[in-house]
This record gives C-alpha cells, sequence and structure tokens, in this order.
C-alpha cells in the first residue's frame, strides 16, 4: 500500500510572504553551501539540504538562465518528504565561474561541460550520503539530464524530466534554418555575441511573456534576480545555441536513448513555447521504461503554473517516487 506523503503546499495567494516567513526559515535549517572546482579549474558552486534517514538524494538539474533559490519551493516540498536534496548551478549561470564578464549573456563550448560538472558534483558530494539517487532534471537541465543518464547510466536509480529541452523551439525561421545561421555565426566569430532575439536581463517584470501561470511565484524568482547581478543570466550566445543543437542530436539518437533503462517520469506542457514538445513525446516514446505526464494548460515552468496544475505536478512526482 502507497504511503500518503503530507505536505504543506505554499497557496498562491500571499506565496511570497509565505515563501519569506515560513518556508525559508525551514529551508535554513537544511541548507548548506559550498564550491567545487571541475574538471577544468571552473568553480561550481552548490547547495546540500540534508535530512537524517533520508528516503534518497534528490539532484537538481535546473534550466536556462536559472540559479539554485529559484528552486526553493520544490525544495521546500522534496524536504518535508523526507528526502535530501541537492543543487549545483552550472557553469555561467548563479554563483558559478562564468567565462565572460557580461553576466547576463549565457555561454559554454558544449553541454558535455555541464555534464562532467554535473558528474563531479555527484561523484564528490552527493555520493557521500548512500541513499537511492534520483535527478530532476528541468529544460536545459533536462538536456544535461538526459545526456548524463545516457553517458553514466548506473549513478541514478530514477529520473524525472521536466519539459526536458530534447530540442529547442526557435521562432521566425525553421529550426534547421535557424541552426544554420547559428553556425555560420559562431564560424565568423560571434560565438560570444548574444543569438538572434536574445537580450541581457530587463529589471522591469515581464510575466505575461514568461514561462508561468502563476504570477506570484514569477515575481519572487524575478526579486531575487533583481537583488542579485549574478542570478541575471537571460540570453544565449551563438556558442551556447550551437552547443544546444549538438546535444539534442546526441540526445535524440535511439541507440543513447537505448542506455537509459532507469524509470522515468517525463512531463510536458501544453502551451511550451520554449522547448519541442513533439520531440520529448518521441523520446518519451522510445525510453524503456517512462511515463509521460501532459499538462495541457501549462507553459514551460509546469510548476510555476497555477495552483491546481502546480499541485497535481508534485502529487505526480511523489506517486511516482514511491513506486518499486
Amino acid at each position: 500500500m502507497t504511503e500518503k506523503i503530507n505536505i504543506e503546499y505554499v497557496q498562491e495567494t500571499g506565496f511570497r510572504e509565505r515563501m519569506k516567513k515560513v518556508s525559508q526559515t525551514y529551508l535554513k535549517k537544511y541548507r548548506r553551501r559550498g564550491r567545487f572546482t571541475s574538471y577544468d579549474g571552473t568553480r561550481i558552486f552548490y547547495f546540500t539540504y540534508i535530512r537524517k534517514n533520508a528516503k534518497g538524494n534528490i539532484v537538481i538539474s535546473h534550466g536556462f538562465s536559472e540559479f539554485a533559490e529559484k528552486y526553493d519551493e520544490m525544495i521546500y516540498y522534496f524536504l518535508q518528504a523526507g528526502y535530501s536534496v541537492f543543487i549545483a548551478e552550472h557553469r555561467g549561470h548563479g554563483r558559478s565561474e562564468r567565462r565572460l564578464s557580461n553576466m547576463d549573456k549565457v555561454y559554454v563550448e558544449s553541454f558535455a561541460q555541464y555534464v562532467r560538472d554535473l558528474r563531479i558534483f555527484v561523484n564528490k558530494i552527493v555520493k557521500r550520503h548512500q541513499n537511492e539517487m534520483i535527478l530532476f532534471a528541468h529544460s536545459m537541465g533536462g538536456a544535461i539530464g538526459a545526456l548524463y543518464l545516457q553517458r553514466y547510466p548506473g549513478d541514478f536509480q530514477k529520473a524525472i524530466l521536466s519539459a526536458p529541452m530534447i530540442q529547442m523551439k526557435v521562432h521566425g525561421l525553421p529550426y534547421p534554418a535557424a541552426m544554420m545561421i547559428a553556425r555560420i555565426c559562431k564560424c565568423l566569430g560571434f560565438g560570444k555575441a548574444y543569438a538572434a532575439g536574445q537580450h541581457g536581463f530587463s529589471m522591469k517584470p515581464k510575466f505575461e511573456r514568461s514561462s508561468c501561470l502563476s504570477e506570484e511565484r514569477y515575481l519572487y524568482a524575478h526579486e531575487k534576480r533583481k537583488a542579485n547581478k549574478r542570478r541575471r543570466t537571460n540570453g544565449a550566445c551563438y556558442s551556447w545555441v550551437c552547443a544546444a543543437q549538438t546535444a539534442s542530436v546526441f540526445v535524440q539518437a535511439s541507440e543513447n536513448i537505448r542506455k537509459i533503462d532507469i524509470p522515468v517520469l517525463v512531463f510536458a506542457a501544453g502551451r511550451d513555447h520554449m522547448v519541442n514538445t513533439d520531440e520529448i513525446c518521441r523520446f518519451a516514446g522510445k525510453l524503456k521504461n517512462a511515463r509521460l505526464v501532459w499538462f495541457l494548460d501549462a507553459k514551460h515552468e509546469i510548476f510555476n503554473a497555477k495552483e491546481r496544475s502546480s499541485m497535481q505536478f508534485f502529487e505526480e512526482i511523489f506517486l511516482f517516487l514511491q513506486e518499486g
């Protein structure tokens, strides 16, 4: 019989105030910060939230232009459910080291760099705590997570992929044409320049154009970005776009998908304007042991949807975590 998990969900009304007064106090009891040196000398920042007698270790791989505190609400729920949580900020994000002086730009040479950073984090920090290993990966972090599962199939026992960037969505041009232009621009020496349509962070909230349906949750993250310039990564460089396409080809290859044989819970959003949901479906359909859950009315950040949808999102996760 499945054990009922009692979670105190944070309501939409008064969300920011509740997070500050109650959830943050709870999180601070468990939160520890640190840095480790990756394979090429890059310094990577992380948080750990360790529970005694934890049911498992949940490793979060965050999305494009995100930072650790954006996952405060999620971490709050995982801790209540009895799990320890670990989150590292990907290189070029948050308090991790950057290659560019412009902190608004998202730049990387290859997604393999993200994967190698995450592997070192798992081996050096997470595996000290011997529990079942569970990966939660969102968007860009979902691409990183899928690559990780394909290259290091023995590290995790379960995985949750939230709107994973199996292939990014582009607007205004067919995908192949957009990728060709990105590669030409990189070859011409513009790899560190903003890709077409990309730009720096705006202090003015733009909720209507965001990936959220919960304005309170959107503003919670936006206020944190305003408060710290290291949380303002915002626009992709041409080098990042090219790296994302290369990662997508690798992730989608059938011989690589077959390497993932653990249980995987995959989420897709019906109103997603950031990633190609058709490719998510194809990817999930090729996995050996996967369940695809649609949220037809949600945008890209399903966990930041309206209250009912976000609660259902977490309930699906906790049911999945309890399955044998």
